[in-house]
């Protein structure tokens, strides 16, 4: 099968409509940065500040990527007999052969990207991390290090991955799963108590989170609960992995998730008091606000459809066996 010849030294290149996307893009938000400020009204001064600095820093990344990377072409990625190195977005590494378990591809987003698992983190990339379960969610495989092989329009992924497999002495190149056979590796127990008690406590505090910020920019961001249902299920799994399909526990994990609007509410509301806050107040917070949802459902009906969105991500999402 095809591979390629050591050494190898390949440098960044861009198709032309990537560049034209990149010079597309870099104009798009430099003029949404300067003419923001002067279309929205003044009392929205912060929010039009915020606004174009985060359009201005998305302008100067881009081009970023097309002078250093495109024109330039000082990203690459080098393989000798003895290492494999590489160099992108700010992101430098170099590992020798010898010290490498496995490689694999998978692909984010439409982009193509080589995993690189070194020996030293078989057992500490396995563990029940917030981090790990948050990437195995996306379909992220666990790595050491990773290559995003969109910056090389001339590389063959699938030759990279061979070359890399070749040198590591694989007799195959597994694309899938890491091996669970990694030795003095001691699986976590379940605790399905813990499970729920920090997914809760994540849960108020997305909640309050997700208030303030209703309360303080007057805007609905419902991004936030849908990617704190993704951080809830990430919590939960550190301390319970589903062994078979469990109804009562993708229902419980769905409630939880879901809770995270009336918090949100309730907490908004709370602050908005601007009294001194006590456990009584938001007790009778929560009665009147329940009482007003049933009453005008239709009043909040967007609060009513992002929280069926957030149930129906924490049963269905997650690592079930």
């Amino acid at each position: 099968m095809e591979k390629y010849n050591l050494p190898f030294c390949q440098k960044s290149s861009f198709k032309w409509y990537a560049i034209t996307l990149f010079i597309f893009g870099i104009i798009l938000f430099t003029a949404m940065a300067v003419l923001f400020p002067f279309l929205i009204p003044k009392d929205k001064f912060l929010v039009a500040l915020i606004f174009s600095l985060c359009m201005l820093l998305l302008a100067v990344f881009f081009t970023y990527l097309l002078i250093y990377a495109g024109i330039l072409k000082k990203f690459y990625i080098e393989m000798t007999f003895e290492y494999i190195s590489y160099f992108v977005l700010f992101q430098r590494k170099k590992a020798y052969w010898k010290d490498i378990y496995q490689a694999q591809l998978y692909e984010f987003n439409g982009n193509t990207v080589a995993a690189v698992l070194l020996n030293k983190d078989r057992n500490k990339i396995r563990k029940r991390t917030i981090l790990n379960n948050f990437n195995s969610l996306y379909g992220v495989p666990q790595y050491s290090f990773q290559i995003p092989l969109m910056y090389f329009d001339e590389i063959n992924p699938d030759k990279l991955l061979r070359t890399i497999g070749e040198q590591i002495n694989k007799d195959e190149i597994i694309e899938a799963t890491i091996n669970n056979e990694t030795e003095d590796f001691e699986e976590p127990s379940n605790s399905i108590v813990k499970a729920v008690l920090a997914s809760i406590l994540i849960c108020l505090i997305i909640g309050a989170v997700y208030g303030y910020t209703i309360y303080k920019l007057e805007k609905n961001y419902m991004i936030i609960p849908i990617l704190g249902c993704f951080l809830i299920i990430s919590v939960f799994n550190k301390y319970y992995i589903e062994k078979s399909f469990s109804l009562i526990i993708r229902l419980l994990l769905g409630l939880i998730c879901l809770i995270q609007l009336p918090i949100a509410v309730i907490a908004a509301i709370t602050i908005s008091e601007k009294i001194n806050i006590s456990i009584n107040l938001i007790f009778d917070i929560t009665i009147q606000y329940f009482k007003y949802l049933f009453q005008n459902p239709m009043n909040q009906i967007a609060f009513i459809i992002a929280a069926i969105i957030c149930f129906v991500i924490g049963i269905l999402k997650g690592r079930v066996k």
